[in-house]
């Protein structure tokens, strides 16, 4: 729901006001035109997603695709035709299309990503960069197709992440390899070890020379007679235009721009279109004069569009209600119950340009609380669990990032973190918050709430960087240490009666702490499981079983009563079912206070006592009514090594641990988490990429699937891209290791990029601005992605595991490759045992088509992935002595 000029729009208003005076007058035309390329008579350039062409001096602008996934534009050197990547159904590959329109001709079909560099200088073949073959993930060999389709040919064997020919075509300039994750991350002004060089070769006789590389970043080669034109930060403040000579030899810079980088360029005669700042200027090579152009675009951008959107693929929190009736769900920004059985689900916000999250139920089923964003300033919201009574709102200090984390059994108290890793507890009738704790850094803070509310277990960091568990007593306001500290400890969960807290501990976590080198990979994490008994005077839950009689005593194990604490008891519903009034109904009902938890500190941690249970990777401790505890075991690297189509997500095994049998049973694998119902009867197991499902919290785990097929939203995008825009900055400005930013001016930063945004026509526009935004910081491992990004289902092309030349005009096996017999996973199909296929052979057809090098090899195996097919190969391109093989790529 937009909002109207809140304080956030007042304070975005005065931030606005400024940018002009800093970026220059008041842009006329549309802004966001990237990838500017030139023919003689057009320019072409990429705007929401697609290319279009115009006058070489912008005026009438015609749009050319309509697939919102193009990128990389190049006019042919005759100017009639523009080569350009995209993405359609899942495969990034080469196209080209009449720069009159019509329908774009496909030339590639490798499933790895092929990227449009240029033109062969004859305009007969099309330049493009690919990772097919190459290992190394930071960089790309160059290929050439044909305009015609048919035959890819490698250019040479080195790497290049990009290129160009020269006019002559007998020398390449080109970057040899990229920064790391440059597609996702900033990387302004690096001057670490890998900034990237220009380099020229020629192919031929291996002359090399490098254009002079000072420890910056040069990028985007191209030519323009004898000079190379590239971009680099070589100076500090602004990526900008250079010319290398070479024949002389000399370095000139072209543009001076000093704000905003010089992102792409395109170059005809002796002159470019580059832009910067979202903008296309016109640069006179020889005079060094740059005008900008002012291009005005009209179209419909159809992810522009409102519309409903499914929200079940964005869950960020699940919870059950008490009894496990709903499910309250923080999806896309908005906040859902969803009923498990009956009932319909319920959009308690309805805002595209508000994010809530975080959603809680209340203890008593009755309250829904969440935090919510009143524009740079969160505030949490309490409301009836239907959504029809007016919120209560509660503004939390502004310019402060907040999360909420847990509700008092009692209903009375909420329990929140800030940015600065302090702990706080909201008690909801006084409207006061209370500082709890802070930490030395930051970690997934996890708290337990004892059942009468009145201790709070919590997580925090120390000065060795383990974490170790503290309880607060809210009676007198002090912390108390529960572990030493020389254990990693974590996920406090207490028992249904008070007597025990449960949690996880290491002592071998030390080297996967931090994962800056490779002495961290692959070492697993090993953690136990711990009870600590809280009472002096207790029993230990592992005691072992005598088995004697006991005179009509039950034994001391804590298992509770399956009975959620402060909930009517029997005999209150048995009177009010006589009474004609609702058992629930509070008037009449005697609620059973819980049990006081009683806890000795003297003592406290030789009370500690350990699980007879393998150590493991064990997180998400939850206890039943019944007293057993269910946790998760998580997969890890190094331990074992799963298939490839194995859901990422999904690597955790249920357990639950019997106290009665002293032992535990594996219930369920390929899970991502779980939480338990207030009432420790049902058990919510959460799966990756939007699945839920329910179960009785007993030994059986009958899992149910919930229905999440109607969690959608009515979505205004571009309410939504603001937000999402808005709080990436701010984020940013909380999280940012640097607390002073690195000196920058991150609210001119903010003045200076949100005009654009008005610009952005889709999901992955906004990416990129927030990625070139976020780039001034000047941190490389700052990155961004991911996002509502539409797509079609991928066509799963096949590979044979081979190499093809081609002789005799048909494609010829050159090599075979045998994968590793050590990796089960690695498959190679042609050298499976049995397939009757060696090096030198023939590709002759695929599944009965002919096969000639007029035609793209890959072509033929669009969907082939996994499936079987059956090729004919032969020693001979004639076909004399084909035969028949079947394989699967």
């Amino acid at each position: 729901m937009p909002r109207g000029l809140t304080r956030a729009g007042a304070l975005a208003a005065l931030l606005l006001a400024p940018c002009f005076a800093v970026c220059g007058e008041e842009p006329t035309g549309t802004l966001l035109l990237r990838q500017p390329t030139l023919s003689r008579e057009h320019l072409a350039f990429i705007y929401g997603g697609d290319v279009w062409v115009a006058d070489r001096d912008g005026a009438h602008p015609q749009r050319l695709t309509a697939h919102a996934s193009a990128y990389g534009p190049h006019f042919s050197p005759d100017g009639q035709w523009i080569a350009y990547s995209a993405t359609y159904a899942g495969n990034t590959d080469v196209y080209v299309i009449p720069v009159a329109g019509g329908q774009p001709r496909r030339l590639t079909w490798h499933p790895s990503r092929d990227e449009v560099d240029g033109w062969s200088p004859d305009g007969r073949r099309i330049l493009f960069a690919s990772p097919r073959a190459v290992a190394n993930n930071r960089s790309n060999q160059l290929y050439e197709v044909p305009l015609t389709g048919g035959f890819e040919r490698r250019v040479m064997e080195a790497v290049a992440w990009e290129a160009a020919w020269s006019p002559d075509g007998t020398r390449l300039a080109y970057r040899p390899y990229r920064t790391a994750y440059e597609l996702t991350s900033g990387w302004r002004q690096y001057r670490g070890g890998t900034t990237t060089p220009i380099w020229i070769l020629n192919p031929a006789t291996g002359a090399w020379e490098q254009v002079p590389h000072e420890n910056a970043t040069d990028r985007a080669p191209a030519w323009a007679g004898d000079e190379v034109i590239f971009i680099s930060d070589r100076n500090d403040g602004a990526a900008n235009l250079f010319a290398y000579d070479t024949r002389g030899k000399g370095l000139r810079q072209l543009t001076h721009e000093t704000v905003w980088d010089v992102r792409s360029f395109g170059i005809s005669g002796r002159t470019a279109v580059y832009e910067s700042g979202g903008r296309l200027k016109e640069l006179d090579l020889d005079s060094g004069h740059a005008r900008p152009l002012t291009i005005t675009v009209a179209t419909e951008a159809t992810q522009l569009r409102p519309q409903w959107k499914d929200a079940s693929k964005t869950i960020t929190s699940a919870f059950l209600s008490p009894t496990g009736k709903r499910v309250v769900v923080s999806a896309r920004g908005d906040v859902f119950t969803v009923p498990v059985k009956d009932g319909s689900i319920r959009n308690l916000t309805h805002t595209s340009g508000v994010r809530e999250k975080d959603a809680l139920w209340s203890p008593d089923g009755a309250r829904i609380a969440y935090i919510t964003d009143l524009g740079w300033q969160h505030a949490i919201v309490v409301r009836d669990q239907a959504g029809l009574e007016k919120p209560r709102l509660y503004p939390l200090p502004k310019g402060i990032y907040f999360r909420l984390t847990a509700w008092s059994p009692d209903g009375a108290t909420l329990i929140y973190e800030d940015s600065h890793l302090h702990l706080y507890a909201f008690a909801l009738e006084k409207a006061a918050s209370t500082l709890i704790d802070r930490s030395l850094d930051r970690v997934g803070l996890e708290v337990s709430f004892s059942p009468d509310s009145r201790w709070l277990a919590y997580t925090v960091q120390g000065e060795n960087h383990f974490t170790r568990i503290r309880l607060h007593d809210f009676r007198s306001g002090q912390n108390v240490d529960l572990t030493d500290g020389l254990s990693d400890a974590d996920s406090p969960a207490f028992a249904p009666g008070g007597d025990y807290l449960y949690f996880t501990a290491s002592i071998n976590s030390g080297p996967t702490q931090v994962g800056l080198d490779l002495s961290s990979q692959e070492r697993a994490l090993r953690r136990g499981i711990y009870v600590a008994v809280l009472a002096a005077d207790g029993r230990s839950p592992l005691l072992p079983k005598a088995g004697d009689e006991e005179g009509g005593k039950a034994d001391a194990d804590d298992k509770g009563s399956c009975k959620a604490p402060g909930k009517p008891d029997k005999a209150a519903d048995s009177a009010a079912d006589k009474s004609g009034k609702k058992p629930n109904d509070k008037s009449d009902a005697k609620v059973k206070p819980p049990k006081p938890v009683k806890i000795d500190f003297e003592g406290l941690q030789n009370r500690i006592t350990g699980f007879p249970v393998a150590e493991r990777r064990y997180e998400s401790l939850a206890v039943a009514c019944d007293g057993a505890l269910f946790y998760i075991e998580r997969r890890q690297p190094g331990i074992t090594h799963e298939p490839p189509e194995v859901e990422p997500g999904n690597d955790g095994e249920l357990y639950r641990f019997d106290f009665t049998e002293r032992k535990a049973k594996s219930l369920k694998p390929g899970i991502e988490d779980i939480s338990m119902s207030a009432d420790g009867k049902k058990l919510l197991l959460v799966y990756a990429k939007g699945k839920l499902e329910i179960a009785d919290a007993n030994d059986k785990l009958d899992a149910k699937p919930i229905d999440l097929s109607q969690l959608g939203m009515y979505v205004d995008p571009a309410a939504e891209w603001a937000q999402i825009f808005d709080e990436a900055w701010w984020m940013e400005k909380e999280f940012f290791y640097d607390p002073n930013l690195h000196g920058l001016d991150w609210n001119a930063v903010h003045a200076r990029y949100k005009p654009l945004l008005r610009f952005v026509q889709r999901r992955e526009d906004l990416t990129d601005l927030l990625i070139e935004m976020i780039g001034e910081l000047q941190v490389g491992h700052n990155r961004l992605g991911g996002g509502d990004v539409p797509g079609e289902p991928g066509t799963k092309t096949g590979l044979l595991g081979a190499d093809f030349a081609v002789e005799n005009n048909h494609y010829r096996i050159s090599t075979i490759y045998r994968g590793d017999r050590w990796n089960p996973f690695l498959r190679a199909p042609l050298a499976v045992p049995g397939v009757n296929v060696s090096e030198g052979d023939y590709l002759l057809a695929v599944n009965g088509r002919p096969l000639d090098a007029t035609e793209n090899l890959y072509a033929l195996f669009e969907q082939t992935a996994d499936r079987q097919v059956t090729l004919s190969v032969g020693a001979d391109a004639a076909g004399a002595g084909a035969h028949n093989i079947v394989v699967q790529p």
